[in-house]
């Protein structure tokens, strides 16, 4: 009769264990990575069609595991006029975007793209700006009344700087000048777009000495890279959208605490890249990377886009007035934050 009685006993023991291994599962929230069984599969989308310092962070957080452990598999893929990310992502190509500033999520929007931010990696960045020779004795921007300045059309940068121009009253001639810097090296116009970070960067390695022209000197304070998805995305698989931002946001940190081992992760992605140089880029996008208790990396609010939006309405680039707030979402970051942002 004993030995009943201890199976008994051991089968009682083992049902409420059970039960209360099923409660606690039930307990936990939906969006827990220990819920996801196998991976989710995403694409994120970059804005131009080379290996930059800019999507550093990125492959930092796929080579440390944090994707991995997020149980999130990321496919990159790279950007150009074709293949943009406001496209790919909008037509389902791709899950997430990144884009140099949320000026062009802004004006899709306006548009009917239903896009929306996730997060933005650098807050006051001020990357556009403009350059000229240092033999030119261009400095400021009224020097450039009545000059030739080179833009790049449909990049992010192009709008920012016709404001700028628009706001002092300088008076110039446009010329369509891509990615390629000849013109202005030759002499051919006096100045010409770039981000700080690029070819502020860049022509100086080449040994070109070069003005920088920065809007933010002039009022005009400008976002910098933004993460973005659709919004029937951010509404059915809120948990893929919350386990690939905070491993993305893992990497942005790693990447600000540690440039040199970050710069050799990107240098694994293109080894004909110059370390020295990617190295100084890296830095560049680091001092302006939003890594701090008030400014915790991803972090925005309704100011930064206020401000753009502001920006792109007075240049009549966004031409149909839409709800703000709709063009962006802090809720993945309150998450990962576990604190409220300010809307």
């Amino acid at each position: 009769m004993i030995a009943p009685r201890r199976t008994a006993t051991s089968v009682l023991a083992a049902l409420i264990l059970a039960i209360g291994s099923l409660l606690s599962a039930c307990s936990k929230s939906p969006n827990a990575t220990a819920g996801a069984t196998t991976p989710a599969h995403v694409s994120l989308r970059f804005p131009i069609p080379i290996v930059e310092s800019g999507q550093t962070t990125f492959y930092v957080a796929e080579d440390k595991g944090y994707f991995a452990e997020e149980k999130v598999d990321v496919k990159f893929a790279m950007g150009s006029r074709e293949l943009n990310p406001v496209k790919t992502v909008a037509t389902g190509q791709d899950t997430f975007g990144l884009l140099g500033g949320p000026d062009t999520l802004l004006v899709a929007r306006a548009k009917g793209q239903p896009l929306r931010a996730i997060a933005v990696l650098h807050r006051n960045s001020n990357f556009p700006c403009l350059l000229t020779l240092k033999s030119s004795g261009i400095a400021k921007l009224d020097q450039l009344q009545g000059k030739k300045i080179g833009f790049y059309y449909g990049h992010i940068s192009t709008d920012v700087l016709r404001n700028l121009l628009r706001r002092n009253h300088i008076q110039y001639t446009e010329v369509d000048v891509g990615f390629d810097y000849n013109q202005l090296i030759a002499g051919q116009i006096d100045a010409e777009w770039a981000f700080t970070v690029t070819g502020g960067l860049e022509l100086p390695a080449k040994g070109v000495e070069i003005n920088i022209i920065s809007p933010a000197d002039y009022g005009i304070v400008t976002q910098g890279y933004t993460i973005f998805a659709t919004d029937q995305t951010i509404k059915d698989k809120p948990d893929v959208v919350l386990r690939f931002l905070r491993a993305a946001l893992r990497g942005v940190k790693y990447t600000v605490a540690h440039p040199e081992e970050a710069t050799k992760i990107l240098l694994k992605r293109d080894s004909t890249l110059d370390e020295q140089l990617c190295l100084k880029r890296q830095l560049a996008y680091n001092t302006v990377t939003s890594d701090s208790d008030e400014y915790p990396p991803g972090y925005m609010d309704r100011a930064m886009f206020q401000s753009t939006y502001d920006r792109l309405v007075e240049e009549k680039v966004i031409e149909k007035p839409f709800d703000l707030g709709e063009a962006y979402t802090t809720e993945f970051l309150e998450q990962i934050y576990r604190r409220p942002f300010a809307k």
